[in-house]
């Protein structure tokens, strides 16, 4: 998996030990239920274009980890008003989807595997990471 700047085409990789536990959790229809006076139901429903939430974890303490040199680049990101593209790179599934940093629900997290200050750039991190996905510009 990796994360691309889609301005310079730059990119982080991700390791693969993510889960998406929100992925299940989108639904694509808003809908309103009001009832008349005598009990008619009136609903209201529209196709939602795009604020899907992409919440990537660490599975166990084990996973999940992106070195210091990298999550230092991804913070600078997500410090950024800009669009980012998230590839998956899996056999099974290789999605793309274009995204912003989800700064509502706290869009990085990061604590140091070893539990001590790092001390190289290659140190190793666990991060969580939250992004909305936008609607391609396809």
């Amino acid at each position: 998996m990796k994360l691309i700047r889609n301005s310079t085409s730059e990119a982080v990789p991700l390791e693969d030990g993510f889960l998406w536990p929100d992925e299940f959790d989108w639904k694509p229809i808003e809908q309103n239920l009001e009832r008349a006076i005598d009990g008619t139901a009136i609903i209201q429903e529209g196709m939602k274009i795009s604020g899907r939430s992409i919440s990537l974890v660490p599975a166990d303490s084990d996973m999940g980890w992106i070195q210091l040199k990298h999550l230092r680049q991804v913070q600078a990101w997500s410090n950024l008003q800009e669009q980012f593209t998230l590839a998956f790179e899996w056999p099974h599934d290789n999605r793309r989807f274009n995204i912003v940093f989800n700064h509502e629900a706290g869009a990085l997290e990061a604590k140091p595997v070893k539990g001590i200050p790092a001390v190289s750039l290659d140190d190793y991190f666990n991060v969580t990471l939250r992004f909305l996905e936008l609607e391609n510009d396809n």
